[in-house]
């Protein structure tokens, strides 16, 4: 009977437990080792243990490693802030998480199919070098995008601040998102919103580097209607934002609508 052997450390020894494949499990000198039999199949069983395998260094990767990482990293400077700065780590890996565990499972499996003993130490420190120089990257990326969405969410509560203590001017304000991206402000009457306040809007337009969705905003928080009926005709991630915005920042007033 042949058989497919896997070395790990101490380190890893969970991993026996994981391998849900008739094993026999050994202690050695500093190493465990874990020998299974092949009773059929043999390359459908290497499958079966590079599947095993993917699945249980991408939870011990993201779950642990990305979270030491994170946290030896930004303790020191972050220390309150370090579950966020790693939440947002972990976003971004999950979000690479399907093509992480196929380059993964390809890499191991190559290797494997030609070989009867892998050490799963040596292979992550020597074959995966780059993916762990990869989860390096993540811990910088997630601090990033933990500082802009920190900033965000500071800036849409010093604006929610400006709707709470501005007197509404009206009452209902309807607004169309187009699908060419374009927005459209009517009143309860579906007046031209940007006519009857003609004025102010084009006080609003010439301020310098404003956007199209800066300009709605600005718009809006001018206005300070009571209520907002939003009907979203483009039902994009762009849309998707805008309305995630407004809802912020006017919380409990925006009701919104989508195509039938």
């Amino acid at each position: 009977m042949e058989h497919i052997y896997l070395g790990i450390s101490n380190n890893y020894k969970e991993l026996a437990n994981e391998i849900k494949l008739d094993k026999n499990v050994n202690q050695l000198k500093g190493l465990i080792e874990i020998d299974i039999p092949v009773y059929e199949d043999k390359q459908q069983t290497k499958l079966l243990i590079c599947s095993q395998l993917t699945n249980f260094i991408i939870n011990k990767v993201k779950n642990k490693v990305l979270k030491e990482i994170v946290n030896t990293s930004y303790r020191n400077t972050y220390l309150s802030e370090v579950d966020s700065i790693y939440k947002c780590s972990l976003g971004l890996f999950n979000n690479k998480e399907q093509e992480i565990k196929r380059i993964l499972f390809n890499r191991m499996y190559t290797y494997l199919s030609d070989n009867d003993y892998l050490n799963i130490n040596g292979f992550i420190k020597f074959r995966l070098r780059d993916f762990m120089d990869y989860i390096l990257e993540l811990k910088d990326r997630g601090f990033e995008e933990y500082l802009i969405e920190k900033d965000y969410n500071e800036f849409i509560k010093l604006l929610k601040y400006f709707v709470d203590v501005q007197e509404e001017k009206i009452e209902i304000l309807n607004l169309y998102i187009e699908k060419d991206g374009t927005f459209k402000l009517y009143d309860k009457d579906n007046k031209d919103l940007e006519e009857t306040y003609a004025e102010d809007m084009f006080d609003i337009a010439l301020r310098e580097n404003m956007n199209e969705e800066d300009f709605l905003i600005s718009a809006l928080i001018t206005l300070c209607p009571k209520q907002i009926y939003i009907q979203d005709n483009l039902e994009s991630n762009l849309s998707k934002e805008i309305i995630q915005t407004i809802k912020a920042i006017f919380e409990g007033r925006v009701t919104v609508g989508y195509r039938a």
